[in-house]
């Protein structure tokens, strides 16, 4: 799987609406600080040699994406060099703090800047278990849905998960919000405008964020092994 050998298959949603064939492009957030994790970045973690950026990456483009951002923050030496390798575009944050709503904003400024009139899939990069088979039936509700949605995302046992897809007009709405507030304030203020998935894979809320979570996802994995990086390493 890896993003630089891997051949992509194209897997477009289907449509049978209006919506059909309107582009989308994809941003992953890997700027988190991974602090429960003893401070290390958690899209490196790999399975099978194969990093979850990696993975993600390569799933966003075998659904569809027709680009790939990667907004990493504080572990740039360790993430860069992976986005690169898969041929991602590389956001950087300019404070080593910063928080989800930062790295929101900033894939969101990308993306107007980049991207006019393409609708927008956001997802957070440490769901290593997302593959493409999870988010092309989520483009083909997005490709369904009624006129006046223009936020979606997968809900599972009540739980919101990951992707969330914007249209056009929300991430320009959003983008203008004042900097304090992200994703989830404009989701709250526009509830109409919100159509929740329905969905049973625990993959779209499958996260890593301790080392009890690298543990479960060793066992879910077995055989394939689950680890970080050597130090120095650049991975892939």
């Amino acid at each position: 799987m890896s993003c630089q050998t891997g051949r992509l298959r194209a897997v477009r949603a289907e449509s049978v609406s209006h919506h059909q064939r309107r582009p989308f492009t994809a941003a992953l957030l890997a700027a988190g600080l991974g602090s429960r994790l003893g401070g290390r970045p958690k899209a490196a973690l790999q399975i099978d040699g194969h990093s979850i950026l990696a993975r993600l990456t390569t799933a966003l483009r075998e659904a569809g994406s027709a680009d790939v951002s990667v907004v990493i923050g504080p572990y740039r030496n360790a993430l860069r060099p992976l986005a690169v390798a898969c041929g991602a575009h590389v956001v950087e944050h300019v404070h080593p703090d910063s928080s989800l709503i930062d790295s929101q904003r900033l894939a969101l400024a990308d993306h107007v800047a980049r991207h006019a009139g393409a609708d927008l899939l956001l997802v957070v990069a440490d769901l290593p278990l997302l593959s493409a088979t999870h988010i092309t039936p989520l483009l083909q509700a997005w490709s369904r849905r009624p006129d006046d949605v223009d936020a979606m995302m997968p809900v599972v046992g009540g739980v919101r998960g990951h992707p969330v897809l914007l249209s056009w007009a929300a991430v320009r709405q959003i983008a203008v919000t004042p900097a304090h507030l992200g994703i989830r304030d404009w989701l709250a203020s526009h509830p109409t405008a919100i159509r929740p998935l329905p969905v049973d894979e625990a993959a779209y809320i499958t996260d890593i964020d301790t080392p009890a979570d690298v543990d479960r996802l060793r066992a879910f994995v077995h055989p394939a092994s689950v680890a970080w990086p050597e130090p120095g390493s650049s991975g892939r």
